[in-house]
């Protein structure tokens, strides 16, 4: 069963991220920051770009991230959720393997983790 997909224009993007301005919007679609669809009616924003404009906002409002800094943390967000990703699928791998094996990769991981340590 898949998530409901967000989709939100403009204006209703404005209206639902507290505190993003028009100027602060342009400047987060032209410069990749978010990467909205596009269709006759202008740009289209869905849940990730909600999360991420909303993510944008906080930096620039709550914690004087400039516009210099922000993608650099935008990247490295980027490469945790990525991350997170690979090792969900990776847990996942490992479960559907039989006992004897999953067993034999927690312990080797395991063991690995402690060299690091």
């Amino acid at each position: 069963m898949s998530k409901p997909t967000v989709v939100l224009t403009q204006t209703e993007i404005l209206k639902r991220v507290d505190r993003l301005t028009e100027s602060r919007l342009a400047l987060c679609v032209s410069q990749s920051w978010v990467r909205p669809l596009s269709d006759d009616a202008g740009p289209i924003f869905d849940g990730v770009d909600v999360a991420r404009l909303q993510l944008i906002v906080e930096l620039a409002e709550d914690m004087a991230v400039n516009d210099d800094a922000m993608p650099i943390i935008l990247s490295l967000v980027d490469q945790l959720h990525a991350l997170r990703n690979r090792l969900r699928a990776l847990d996942r791998a490992v479960a559907d393997q039989d006992e004897a094996v999953a067993r034999a990769i927690a312990t080797r991981l395991a063991d690995l983790m402690s060299e690091l340590r």
